[in-house]
């Protein structure tokens, strides 16, 4: 288990990034080698950073060798900041993993998404409503959380992946504070943490707030993560601003 010490205090939360997406994710732009990455790194005075490439179904178990391939690639490179190699890892459904346990537990880091309702493979409640999607959020950290699997939930709660509605706030106001409590101190006495992951909260400001005040109340965990595409989102500071003014 990957578990820090508690703070809410941006600026310390910023010393660490812990969702950054390297050249093995095709979302990531070319740029995102793991040694410029860990250079720039450097550069910004980070203390701690995690490399979180994706895995899917059709790729099981994939970070494994990435992994292996992303330590080959650090090897000899003198740095000073500390570099978990983890993975953004997929539960795609209640109970439904895109990898095996031992792949998860070679990681470094374990970062789950329960919510990535854009790609194909992803399973969506037969009911389209928001609160039905609430609720279909809320049993897949269920399962997560019971699984023993993960270090901490990427972006939870949020809905911006979900195509079926005109507005997909419509799916985070539906969460009721009394749940949204209820899961984080499940996973806390699980040892698991919770994202404030940056575009998440810059796209839905209104309910991050709620996130962050509620997680406070009941005394989580919060890893911050820039879910970095591209270099010059490695370094959380250049977003402690807004995020102070949003939560």
């Amino acid at each position: 288990m990957f578990f820090h010490e508690k703070t809410y205090d941006i600026d310390e939360l910023a010393r660490w990034n812990l969702h950054i997406h390297t050249t093995f994710s095709g979302c990531a732009k070319r740029e995102m080698t793991a040694r410029d990455i860990v250079k720039t790194a450097d550069a910004a005075g980070l203390e701690m950073i995690a490399l979180t490439d994706h895995n899917y179904p059709d790729r099981r178990n994939a970070v494994a060798q990435q992994r292996y391939d992303l330590m080959r690639e650090l090897e000899g490179f003198e740095h000073n900041v500390k570099v978990l190699i983890g993975a953004e890892l997929s539960a795609y459904g209640i109970n439904k993993f895109a990898d095996d346990i031992a792949c998860d537990n070679s990681l470094d880091y374990r970062l789950y998404t329960t919510n990535h309702f854009h790609q194909k493979y992803w399973e969506h409640p037969e009911v389209k409503t928001p609160r039905a999607y609430a609720e279909h959020m809320l049993a897949i950290m269920e399962g997560v959380i019971a699984s023993g699997r993960a270090d901490c939930f990427a972006h939870p709660f949020m809905a911006g992946y979900i195509h079926v509605f005109e507005d997909s706030h419509d799916v985070t106001r539906a969460f009721r504070d009394n749940e949204i409590g209820d899961i984080m101190e499940k996973a806390h006495k699980n040892e698991i943490a919770w994202e404030l992951n940056v575009p998440a909260i810059f796209k839905d400001p209104e309910f991050f707030n709620r996130y962050f005040r509620i997680g406070k109340e009941v005394g989580v965990i919060f890893n911050l993560g820039t879910d970095g595409h591209s270099l010059d989102s490695v370094d959380p500071k250049n977003f402690t601003d807004e995020l102070k003014r949003i939560l």
